[in-house]
């Protein structure tokens, strides 16, 4: 906490810093008008980043009472991409700062939108496991076949309800699928 409180002084510091610099360079109402107009644009993207948001959180928590989402009805990755990044923008531009603005400006890139979003996939891949654990004690810590860990599991007992995992839940067929190419279709009618 202590550390985060540092981050923020220190940012305070430059901002004002180069709130000064701006204003002896440019004027000060300059700054200012500057800064009324990042803020009003802050939240319109706000609000245009929560509108593509918002039906995706409404799944999330239709999900929680157990309904299943329709996958037809999730927007692209890009798209969800690119609202996180507007969102974030917004928020960014409603801080009264230069650098923030320009911190802003730069997530509005869509070379740095796909940096970022190939680093967040990056993230989860190497956390799922950490991160199934926290969505299990989000959701009570039930398993859809019973206790958590997998315990009362159709597909073992004791595999710690991971059929990834090393030794998985018994064994794999291996197969190969062919095409059929001359199908006979029979009705009630035909003996």
């Amino acid at each position: 906490m202590g550390a985060v409180v540092g981050i923020a002084l220190v940012w305070f510091v430059i901002e004002m810093l180069l709130w000064y610099l701006a204003a002896q360079f440019f004027s000060g109402w300059y700054v200012f008008f500057w800064f009324i107009a990042a803020a009003v644009l802050g939240v319109m993207m706000i609000k245009k980043a929560a509108g593509t948001l918002n039906p995706m959180a409404q799944q999330m928590k239709a999900m929680q009472n157990g309904v299943i989402p329709n996958p037809a009805n999730q927007p692209a990755e890009s798209t969800v991409a690119k609202s996180v990044a507007t969102g974030l923008a917004g928020v960014l531009l409603l801080l009264p700062g230069l650098l923030s603005d320009v911190i802003a400006v730069v997530l509005l890139l869509p070379v740095v939108q796909r940096k970022l979003t190939n680093a967040a996939k990056n993230y989860a891949l190497k956390n799922q496991d950490k991160m199934m654990q926290m969505m299990a004690k989000q959701m009570g810590g039930q398993s859809p076949f019973g206790a958590m860990g997998g315990m009362n599991s159709p597909f073992g007992k004791g595999m710690d309800g991971n059929p990834f995992a090393k030794g998985g839940f018994g064994t794999t067929v291996d197969g190969e699928a062919k095409t059929v190419k001359d199908i006979k279709r029979i009705s009630a009618n035909d003996e």
